[in-house]
């Protein structure tokens, strides 16, 4: 399944959240915009009245958010909203929340279907994707972020594992296209 939040919905969930907050009231969930309300990040008391099924209760955490409370879960109702989780930074504000103009969140694992390519068993790795873009005027515009979050659900530690993505990019004519990488910066670009 795949989740998806609009930056123009956050931006109008905090304006929501700071009118009431200004006029002393309470927020009304029934303001808060659906893909807002059902980001599907840890604690989410909406969430099953959005999707219509349960969320799972992890410790590790599942889509990133703002905290406003600090309590751990989800609470859009008291001005938490879906952020990128950019670990090892702290933001103190909601206005220094990093949130694009759109982002998507989904969780794959290793545990169905055959190993075709390896015939292994399953190692329990569970893969947890932020993909996410910005409307721009410049060549941001034209790009989309993935971050990826791994996390080992099986009772082994893992010792030592690679991990890679599979491309097969199509930039204009598909006979003609190369891939190439910067490791310095983390960065995978198409060519012809």
């Amino acid at each position: 399944r795949f989740f998806v939040v609009k930056g123009e919905n956050i931006r109008q969930h905090l304006r929501n959240f700071q009118e009431a907050r200004a006029a002393g009231k309470p927020y009304d969930p029934e303001l808060i915009p659906k893909d807002v309300k059902g980001w599907p990040a840890r604690g989410n008391e909406f969430f099953f009245e959005i999707h219509q099924f349960e969320l799972p209760n992890t410790s590790q955490g599942l889509a990133g958010f703002f905290d406003q409370d600090g309590d751990g879960n989800y609470n859009p109702d008291l001005g938490d909203f879906p952020i990128i989780e950019i670990r090892g930074c702290i933001f103190e504000s909601p206005d220094q929340q990093p949130f694009p103009d759109e982002m998507h969140f989904w969780i794959y694992n290793d545990a169905g279907n055959t190993h075709s390519e390896s015939n292994g068993d399953p190692i329990q790795m569970e893969v947890q994707v932020q993909a996410f873009a910005y409307a721009t005027n410049d060549e941001i515009n034209d790009m989309t972020f993935q971050r990826y979050k791994l996390i080992n659900r099986a009772i082994e530690s893992i010792d030592s594992m690679f991990f890679a993505m599979w491309v097969d990019p199509d930039l204009g004519c598909a006979f003609d296209d190369y891939i190439g990488c910067d490791t310095l910066r983390s960065l995978a670009y198409i060519y012809n």
